[in-house]
C-alpha cells in the first residue's frame, strides 16, 4: 500500500471515529435538552425508546462497537462492521417515522436539533458505506 493510500485509510477511519464521537455528544446533549424542556421525565427516559432528541442507549453502544470494528485492519471484521454502521444510519432516520419522533410537538430549536442529529446519523452512515466500498476494493 502506498503512503498516499495509507493516509486515506487512516483519514477515513479518523473521520468515522470522529463522526461517532460527535453522535454520542449530540445524543447526550439532546437528552439533556429533552430533560430540561420536560420532553422526558428522567435522563434514562431521554436516552430510551421514547427519546426525541437522542438515540437510545443500545444504539449508542452499537455504534461504538461497530466503529471499533469498522476501523480494524482485518477486512473480515471491518467490512461487516462498516456495513452495519451504514445500516444503523439509515435506521436512525427511518425510526422517526415509526416511533412518532418526527410527529412530536417540538419547538423550532428542538426540531432544528433533531434534524441536525438525524443528518449526522445519515452522514456517518454514508461514511461507513464509503468505507465498505474502500475495503472491498482493497
Amino acid at each position: 500500500m502506498s503512503a498516499t493510500a495509507a493516509a486515506r485509510v487512516h483519514s477515513l477511519d479518523a473521520v468515522l471515529v470522529s463522526g461517532v464521537a460527535l453522535l454520542l455528544a449530540m445524543d447526550v446533549a439532546g437528552a439533556l435538552i429533552s430533560l430540561s424542556a420536560g420532553l422526558n421525565a428522567t435522563l434514562l427516559d431521554a436516552l430510551g425508546p421514547q427519546a426525541r432528541l437522542s438515540a437510545p442507549i443500545p444504539m449508542m453502544i452499537a455504534q461504538v462497537v461497530l466503529v471499533v470494528g469498522a476501523t480494524r485492519r482485518h477486512r473480515g471484521v471491518a467490512v461487516p462492521a462498516s456495513a452495519l454502521l451504514a445500516v444503523a444510519g439509515v435506521l436512525a432516520f427511518m425510526s422517526g417515522f415509526y416511533d412518532g419522533g418526527y410527529a412530536a410537538d417540538l419547538t423550532g430549536g428542538q426540531r432544528a436539533f433533531q434534524i441536525a442529529l438525524v443528518t449526522a446519523h445519515l452522514a456517518v452512515g454514508v461514511l461507513a458505506g464509503l468505507n465498505v466500498v474502500r475495503l472491498l476494493r482493497r
